[in-house]
């Protein structure tokens, strides 16, 4: 009995501080048992009224159509969920924030809401207003037929998803699956050496891997063998469990040093995973050959076989995968030749310092959609005499250059008010222990700086990422052209254009919104964020 009312007095206790939140103190805050009465009867009366939202929002929907008694359910729920919301702080408004201030000397008297309940009822009907158009998209007006049928088409490209659904073929489905699963290896390895709790990341690995299941296992128009793909999916997820788990234990009983190594080697390994994806899509011949030698051993000769065939040129690749790749690219070679420009501007030498002051200036002199054009239709007559072959160069690799290029130059910028921010005591100290410049800059100077520009360094990231919906004005086959041609390409969906469309909008913003979180963990375990807000000093 005593667990019970321990509970219920925990729960109003936070019950009563998010009213606070959302409408300000109460008028009886000196009074808890009538604060806490006020607060179960504002709970009661918006929880009548939301049922009757319920019913009366699902009786007004007309099933026809591609809408079915659950969609009209579920839309019903999420707006009645919405009101519930509304009058509940309506409710706590009127009830618990009741003031009388007098008027007029004292003549007429009228009720007085602050500022905060104000604040929050404008808050909870913008919350209403969106939930009723987005899951009216989501469920109701919008056809997603369109992108269940060509799920792997939008991930893949219409080239590659040829090459990895049709049995006439030979398959090259190989060539993606250990990117994925060491991909969420890392993930979940990075997420136990993190201070995330194990809840935080269960939550969110749960939601993410029923959304990737319910994805790739809808039955629509599936091309491919759903229970293989399920498989290794469900597979992937264990294998990232596994990881997760065994970084939690492993960070719990080592020094932290030995957390922060760990910690770094799963960088490194994150950063090499850009360059495994590029190996195995598409071996360069120096690749081939060593695979071929060590098959000549017998070391791995099945596996080594595969990698010694010819791949999947990049003019074949298509959908998800270039943005991906090509704002990898962006980010990880951008990165190094960001560090590189960054320590040649501040170099005494003029044979650094002049060539990097002109790349950076002449580079964010132009917007990015001209070195596109630049690099489409003018780079080739420079760089293709340095290749034998006239493809090896082609639009992808290209778009790479660019991207990294382009977004050195920022991040160059970025980091050299980073380093012009290291105190000069860290360096004098660094050469009184007798580390040389090379590594005073590398070991001092740049962790420093990149400590305290992460945030901007995350904002050109993800800038990079959206960018990558550029590549569809010079007509490269990325996720946004294919989402715009897509209702063209089947007579059935002629048309809903629109839908695939939002699901890029989605897309794009889910991978923006998890790097800007991912950030914010980073520079809260590296202590720079103090609590109550504001930056530490």
């Amino acid at each position: 009995m005593s667990q019970d009312t321990g509970f219920f007095e925990s729960s109003m206790r936070r019950i009563l501080e998010l009213e606070r939140g959302v409408a300000g103190r109460s008028r009886w805050d000196l009074d808890p048992r009538m604060d806490t009465n006020l607060s179960l009867l504002c709970m009661v009366l918006s929880g009548i009224f939301s049922v009757s939202m319920l019913l009366r929002t699902e009786s007004s929907i007309d099933i026809g159509g591609e809408v079915s008694i659950a969609d009209i359910w579920i839309y019903s729920t999420a707006v009645a969920l919405s009101w519930l919301v509304v009058s509940w702080i309506i409710l706590i408004s009127v009830v618990k924030r009741t003031r009388m201030a007098s008027a007029f000397n004292g003549h007429f008297r009228f009720p007085w809401i602050g500022s905060t309940a104000l604040l929050g009822i404008v808050s909870s009907f913008i919350m209403l207003f969106l939930v009723e158009w987005i899951f009216d998209i989501l469920v109701i007006s919008m056809r997603w037929d369109i992108v269940w049928a060509n799920r792997v088409s939008v991930m893949l490209g219409p080239n590659l998803t040829e090459a990895m659904t049709q049995d006439y073929l030979v398959s090259e489905n190989w060539r993606i699956w250990p990117i994925l699963f060491l991909v969420w290896a890392l993930a979940g390895a990075a997420y136990g050496a993190s201070n995330t709790s194990v809840r935080s990341f269960l939550l969110g690995f749960g939601s993410v891997t029923a959304v990737v299941l319910l994805f790739a296992g809808n039955p629509l128009e599936a091309n491919y063998n759903i229970d293989r793909v399920l498989f290794r999916l469900v597979l992937a997820s264990v294998i990232s469990l596994a990881c997760f788990a065994t970084m939690r234990i492993y960070s719990q009983r080592v020094e932290e040093y030995r957390v922060n190594r760990a910690k770094k080697n799963i960088g490194l390994m994150a950063v090499s995973t850009f360059f495994l994806t590029i190996i195995l899509l598409d071996p360069p011949e120096f690749v081939k050959d060593i695979a071929s030698t060590l098959a000549g051993f017998g070391i791995l000769e099945a596996q080594l076989e595969l990698i010694t065939r010819d791949g999947v040129p990049p003019a074949r690749w298509g959908g998800l995968l270039i943005n991906l790749v090509v704002a990898a690219a962006g980010c990880v070679l951008g990165f190094a030749i960001g560090v590189f420009l960054a320590f040649s501007r501040q170099s005494n030498l003029p044979i650094l310092k002049w060539p990097g002051i002109a790349v950076i200036e002449i580079v964010r002199s132009g917007p990015l959609i001209c070195w596109l054009y630049f690099a489409m239709y003018l780079l080739p007559d420079v760089a293709d005499p340095l290749f034998t072959d006239p493809e090896d160069f082609d639009n992808i690799v290209r778009m790479m250059a660019i991207f990294s290029l382009f977004g050195g130059c920022y991040i160059a910028e970025v980091i050299r008010g980073g380093l012009q921010a290291v105190d000069s005591g860290q360096k004098e100290a660094a050469l009184a222990l007798g580390l040389t410049p090379m590594q005073i800059k590398l070991q001092v100077e740049l962790p420093n700086a990149v400590r305290t520009t992460l945030p901007s360094i995350v904002s050109v990231f993800i800038g990079l990422w959206k960018d990558t919906t550029l590549l569809f004005i010079i007509e490269i086959v990325d996720f946004f052209r294919i989402a715009k041609t897509m209702a063209n390409t089947d007579l059935r969906f002629l048309g809903d254009f629109l839908e695939p469309v939002y699901f890029t909008a989605l897309i794009f913003w889910v991978f923006a919104f998890y790097l800007s979180r991912v950030s914010m963990n980073v520079e809260r375990s590296l202590g720079l964020v103090k609590e109550g807000g504001g930056d530490v000093a």
